[in-house]
């Protein structure tokens, strides 16, 4: 085989079967988290008062962190489909993980201490925990199919960046539902709903986004 022939054919193996279009799996995973919780809304229906509850700032919050943490995690997850993409910028996320902490140890501070665990059960725990999970799974698997359409350097780091995404996401069309307004339960329970969408991603990407 000739030089220019071997030249020509590495050329068209390079040229991507499917053009790559981050921004629109962006808005197609926005669409999907959107779809899933408002059907998830529309049958289970939002909690009753919510625009009275809304003023207070700890439940605003519970729907604010999570989309905060969602608008800034999901770019990073979706730079990681080209090969050049570089670690994301992890300070970036220390404001609104200060929040929750400052949240956290506000609740602890102001409540009597019967009332700090008062909501700690094992069904309101299994819900969050189960639902924001079991959300999360459908937008996950659309996110990471349409990330195989590219070349992540660092598959397991893309789905794991896909699964924080997402998982935030869920979790603030979730919070329109749930009635634990306590920072102590939602920074701990919403966090590790999160970390197992997290966790799920991780491994799905390792499998699923390598070469």
């Amino acid at each position: 085989m000739k030089t220019d022939d071997l030249i020509g054919l590495l050329a068209a193996d390079s040229v991507p079967s499917a053009p790559l279009h981050p921004a629109r799996i962006g808005a197609m995973t926005v669409a999907a988290i959107v779809a899933v919780a408002g059907l998830f809304l529309a049958l289970a229906g939002m909690r009753e008062g919510l625009a009275v509850v809304m003023q207070r700032p700890e439940v605003v919050a519970k729907t604010l962190l999570p989309l905060i943490l969602f608008v800034l995690v999901l770019p990073w997850a979706l730079r990681q489909v080209r090969p050049e993409a570089g670690a994301p910028h992890w300070g970036l996320l220390l404001l609104p993980l200060a929040v929750a902490v400052g949240l956290f140890a506000w609740a602890f501070a102001t409540l009597p201490p019967e009332q700090r665990f008062a909501e700690m059960m094992v069904s309101a725990i299994t819900e969050c925990l189960g639902l924001i999970v079991l959300l999360s799974l459908l937008p996950l698997g659309l996110l990471l199919s349409r990330m195989r359409q590219g070349a992540s350097v660092a598959p397991m780091r893309a789905g794991a960046l896909a699964g924080l995404a997402v998982g935030c996401g869920i979790a603030a069309g979730y919070s329109l539902f749930c009635t634990k307004d306590n920072p102590i339960f939602y920074v701990i329970w919403y966090g590790v709903a999160v970390l197992l969408v997290t966790g799920i991603g991780a491994l799905a990407g390792r499998r699923l986004l390598r070469w």
